[in-house]
């Protein structure tokens, strides 16, 4: 059984007239004939009821179903065909993304994620939070098809690339009932008596060092408690025990129990939009493409 004999045999039950089958796949009679009597002996069935008279062709009991069968067949072949033709041009599929667990997402990043969406909507956007260090893991083992991350946690890494995507501004975060907590034109030095809490130099070793030097640029050595991630970092602020630099979207900013404070030594820090050279998603060209186009 080959496709141009299950061609011929669709063909045949459709027109119900060999000579007309035949003209219709380009094929000569004779040889449209051998096809349909090849597929009858190697099924065992007798597949048309022939007759000398022309028009009088006619499906057997055993071809009728086997052309009904065939019809359901091929269409669900080519629903498939379809799914697989718009899953490898990334019409279709599913794109995962991450974020870092303690970050609000952002209004341009909403826009962006609405528009991906509006553009291609078989793609599934699956979303998942998670720590500096899972998300840069979940990259690599590709858990995670993109991520939204700080620069200075995913340059240099082998196999990752980014894209960069906006500057955001860095703050420090405090209880919202500290004696500085609402006054201005205030530095690193003015906090140089209070806990700091960082993240672990395991979470991220490129964070865990920036605040220590943006400290000693302040001309002080600040006190330190390491939180194991960014979420223990988030817990420890709400529940008073030091303070912390983080960013303008970091969710503790958000609980009112909590403020931030704008000081005039601290940099704002790039987001970039990462993935894996090797993944082989084709939404997450897409993906960046739609970016390309609000930027």
């Amino acid at each position: 059984m080959n496709t141009t004999q299950i061609l011929c045999f669709l063909k045949a039950a459709e027109y119900l007239n060999f000579t007309e089958s035949a003209a219709a796949m380009f094929i000569s009679q004779p040889a449209f004939s051998y096809n349909i009597s090849s597929l009858e002996e190697e099924w065992g069935i007798e597949l048309f009821v022939r007759s000398n008279k022309r028009k009088d062709t006619q499906l057997t009991p055993g071809g009728a179903a086997m052309y009904d069968g065939i019809k359901k067949l091929r269409e669900q072949y080519e629903d498939l065909l379809e799914k697989a033709r718009s899953i490898q041009h990334g019409r279709s599929g599913v794109l995962r993304i991450g974020f870092i667990g303690a970050e609000r997402i952002d209004e341009r990043t909403l826009s962006l994620l609405d528009m991906f969406q509006e553009k291609y909507p078989g793609v599934e956007l699956l979303l998942r939070r998670g720590s500096h260090r899972e998300l840069v893991q979940w990259l690599y083992d590709k858990t995670l098809d993109l991520a939204f991350l700080l620069r200075l946690d995913i340059e240099n890494k082998d196999l990752l690339d980014y894209i960069p995507m906006y500057s955001i501004e860095s703050v420090l975060i405090l209880n919202a009932g500290h004696p500085l907590a609402k006054k201005e034109g205030l530095s690193l030095a003015d906090f140089r008596d209070e806990i700091f809490l960082n993240v672990s130099a395991r979470e991220s070793p490129v964070i865990n060092e920036m605040l220590k030097r943006e400290c000693e640029k302040a001309g002080f050595v600040p006190k330190v408690m390491d939180a194991p991630d960014i979420n223990a970092q988030l817990l420890y602020l709400e529940l008073g025990k030091g303070v912390a630099v983080g960013s303008i979207n970091n969710t503790a900013i958000y609980n009112p129990r909590m403020a931030m404070v704008r000081l005039r030594d601290l940099h704002p820090l790039e987001v970039v939009l990462a993935w894996n050279r090797r993944s082989d998603n084709p939404c997450i060209s897409h993906f960046r493409s739609v970016y390309e186009l609000i930027e």
